[in-house]
């Protein structure tokens, strides 16, 4: 029952969700994890969007844009990245405003190249923008943001988007298929790229963890 997993963040819904994806692949698997997200407080929701984009089901898109509201934390636009929403979408979501315009910023920029500021799934994944505008016109888009409503976030993230424009309009790849990011979640290590991001990551971790001992322990 989905009331158990009410004041569960992205941690303690992993081991759940696991089983969710080998069990209830696909459509069980988001009908489960939208159970629970329905249930949780905004917050908490925001938090744990990410996770709809591992059930690897396209429809979860439908979920995100009907249900994406404050606080909009940047897991709602990486899951859209992830789940590989197309441009005239996002665009969409652009003129829309709210909650959405700023999913549509957060997602555009998880579809920059992969970078170690990135989780190690995110990277592996490299998501692809489908459907991609021309230069010219991504620009016009972002300078139509602007003037619709402009806020120190909104003002940021077009900043960034537009610095990082040849990194999203890229013509390559993704990294993994929509369909096979459950495999990802459950094993990322077989996949490509894999094993140089994943130990990458895992330097940065026990980096940041030295770092945080030498504090607590006075060392400079």
């Amino acid at each position: 029952m989905p009331e158990q997993y009410r004041h569960f963040d992205s941690r303690g819904l992993s081991a759940p969700f696991a089983e969710q994806l080998i069990s209830n692949p696909a459509d069980g698997a988001l009908a489960w994890l939208t159970s629970v997200l329905a249930i949780q407080s905004p917050a908490l929701r925001a938090a744990n969007a990410i996770l709809l984009a591992y059930t690897g089901n396209p429809a979860a898109i439908d979920w995100v844009d009907d249900n994406a509201g404050s606080p909009v934390s940047s897991q709602w636009g990486v899951a859209a990245a992830l789940l590989g929403t197309p441009w005239p979408r996002l665009a969409g979501w652009l003129q829309r405003g709210g909650p959405h315009r700023l999913m549509a910023l957060d997602a555009l920029l998880a579809y920059r190249k992969p970078a170690v500021n990135m989780s190690s799934l995110e990277q592996i994944a490299a998501p692809v923008l489908p459907q991609q505008p021309s230069k010219a016109e991504f620009a016009t888009a972002l300078n139509a943001c602007l003037a619709i409503n402009s806020t120190p976030r909104i003002e940021s993230s077009v900043a960034s988007l537009t610095r990082l424009a040849d990194e999203i309009l890229r013509d390559e790849a993704r990294g993994v298929a929509v369909a096979d990011l459950p495999r990802l979640y459950l094993n990322p290590g077989p996949f490509r790229n894999a094993p140089g991001i994943l130990t990458q990551h895992n330097q940065v971790v026990e980096g940041m963890r030295e770092n945080l001992q030498n504090m607590l322990q006075g060392k400079s």
